[in-house]
């Protein structure tokens, strides 16, 4: 009677494990590492964003190993000074975001293409499928960031004078230089998406700053 019911359990159990081992050998088999490699994905990207993928290579560090600033995969350049991030961040979707964030040598941004998308269709997908949206962060570059600043929770004063007076700080607000800072143009009901790719240029903008002065060779 044991020797019945406990069978069964284990021909599941050697199912199993001769299951698996085939799924290991199998992976072993077909697994392409593209560690340092420059996939197609990524080569379409560069065509998409410079119209030409010739020149293109991965940087390294002094030390050989790929240059990866901190949220930067991988740096791709070519012998123009052009610069091309690839990057992942979240969007509505954990790690959603899959982008090449190209660049040109005065530190502007000349676009992005996705490699990958794990967004909503129809919402998040709009980050690649309206180019107006991605079009806005053409010609960015890092000091026209927004400044980080502590939220000011005083309380608000009043102004008090004389009509002119009051009239002359007006005038002088309106004569004040408008700020270039960028704002993000968000698309409706994609908000998250939208960050999301608005953070993929942030961090190239930021590790195109941080390159700046740094040993790394092609």
């Amino acid at each position: 009677m044991f020797k019945e019911k406990i069978q069964p359990s284990l021909v599941l159990t050697l199912i199993c494990l001769i299951t698996c081992a085939l799924l290991v050998i199998a992976y072993n088999a077909t697994y392409v590492d593209n560690t340092g490699v420059i996939t197609e994905e990524m080569t379409a990207g560069l065509e998409e964003i410079y119209g030409t993928s010739d020149g293109f290579e991965m940087k390294t560090d002094e030390n050989g190993a790929i240059y990866a600033p901190e949220g930067v995969t991988c740096v791709l350049a070519d012998a123009n000074g052009n610069r091309a991030f690839e990057i992942t961040t979240d969007g509505y979707s954990s790690g959603g975001i899959h982008v090449l964030v190209g660049m040109d040598a005065n530190g502007a941004v000349l676009g992005f293409s996705v490699l990958s998308l794990g967004e909503t269709p129809g919402l998040g997908t709009k980050i690649r499928d309206l180019p107006e949206f991605r079009d806005q962060f053409k010609g960015l570059t890092f000091d026209k960031l927004p400044k980080e600043t502590a939220e000011d929770n005083s309380p608000k004063k009043f102004v008090w004078g004389s009509d002119d007076e009051i009239k002359t700080l007006k005038d002088a607000a309106a004569s004040a230089p408008v700020s270039d800072e960028f704002e993000l143009d968000a698309i409706t009901g994609a908000t998250f998406s939208s960050k999301g790719a608005y953070k993929a240029v942030t961090i190239a903008l930021a590790a195109y700053n941080e390159m700046e002065g740094v040993n790394v060779s092609e």
